[in-house]
């Protein structure tokens, strides 16, 4: 699949107007800090060659948060210029486009055609460039305009980091080192739940906290696959997983060869909660004979310091996207951009 894709370096993009499509929705704290800069990090790459490559212009398109809420990106383009070496300017009027070299689109979720994925929109968007980059592999999975939009009215190209993560999670999907364990928590329930029958026939072991392992106990499920699943043993409606279960999930982490880990394992938000996300975090990073692969807005801020996530093989920016693409081997995002 990754093969199949038109990178940005098969792109001629100097003297060319450039919509980057990222994905910047991070999580910004109580005292209005960037809490983690993995998602702006990814991308740092593809907007520098883009840079060096004389590209005209670098029109970056993002969203925060949800559509209701109405969230400024002008915090993030101020900390993003620091990282990137320009002044990022931003704008919110599609056809007055400033004229410096790096700008942003205010929030995308501010323009109704985005969610509702309107061709109108899509074409709008795409007037204002002449090549356009996805560089939002946590959006991929989403049908909005910005993402497969977009590509029907302009030459397009994965990112660099894009085009790495996709070769990466196809690569667990499709050849995995044996035992297989994935680790799945957190919440969004009901599509895990559906997804855990998916990996049940891909993985050997699959360990269960959160939210989600008091919804699996508590329902009864199972599941038709080869896969072992374990919930805790210390029952259901549980805020954290305790010791006994860390014991148990630690033996299966350390003896596996591939790992994927989406979700904390409790209430990660108060402090006395996360002991067993911690646990989880130190066995899977220990295991260095192991290929290590972890996803997740939440799971990231909980682990997000640069030394934590040096100790794993691979840190996904997309939590929704990374399980999609385990599930179902492809991305709408990812589609579009085919040659």
């Amino acid at each position: 699949m990754a093969s199949q894709l038109r990178t940005v370096k098969q792109a001629r993009v100097a003297g060319k107007r450039v919509i980057v499509r990222v994905d910047w929705n991070v999580t910004i704290g109580k005292a209005l800090q960037i809490v983690d800069d993995t998602r702006i990090a990814r991308t740092l790459p593809t907007i520098k060659w883009l840079l060096a490559q004389k590209a005209a212009q670098v029109i970056l398109v993002s969203h925060l948060g949800k559509a209701e809420e109405k969230r400024s990106l002008k915090q993030i383009g101020e900390y993003a210029s620091g990282l990137v070496g320009s002044e990022i300017v931003l704008f919110d009027h599609l056809t007055r486009v400033p004229e410096e070299r790096v700008v942003m689109l205010e929030n995308v979720r501010w323009f109704q055609g985005e969610i509702a994925n309107s061709d109108d929109f899509a074409k709008e968007l795409a007037t204002m460039g002449d090549i356009y980059v996805n560089e939002a592999f946590g959006e991929s999975h989403r049908m909005v305009a910005s993402i497969v939009g977009i590509p029907k009215y302009l030459p397009s190209y994965a990112g660099l980091w894009l085009a790495d993560e996709v070769a990466t999670i196809i690569g667990v999907r499709e050849k995995p080192e044996r035992p297989y364990v994935v680790v799945m928590g957190g919440a969004k329930v009901e599509d895990k739940i559906k997804l855990i029958e998916v990996l049940s026939h891909q993985a050997d072991i699959i360990l269960l906290g959160g939210k989600l392992a008091n919804e699996w106990v508590l329902g009864k499920k199972t599941v038709t696959g080869k896969a072992k699943v374990l919930v805790p043993v210390e029952g259901s409606n549980l805020l954290d997983i305790g010791r006994a279960t860390q014991k148990i999930y630690t033996e299966e982490i350390v003896k596996a060869k591939t790992v994927v880990w989406n979700g904390p394992m409790g209430m990660v938000e108060e402090p006395i909660y996360r002991e067993g996300t911690e646990a989880i975090f130190e066995a899977i990073a220990a295991n260095v004979g192991a290929y290590t692969l972890v996803g997740g807005g939440d799971t990231l801020a909980m682990i997000g310091k640069e030394e934590h996530l040096a100790r794993i093989d691979h840190v996904s920016t997309g939590g929704g996207a990374m399980l999609a693409l385990l599930e179902k081997g492809s991305l709408p995002g990812v589609e579009v951009l085919k040659s």
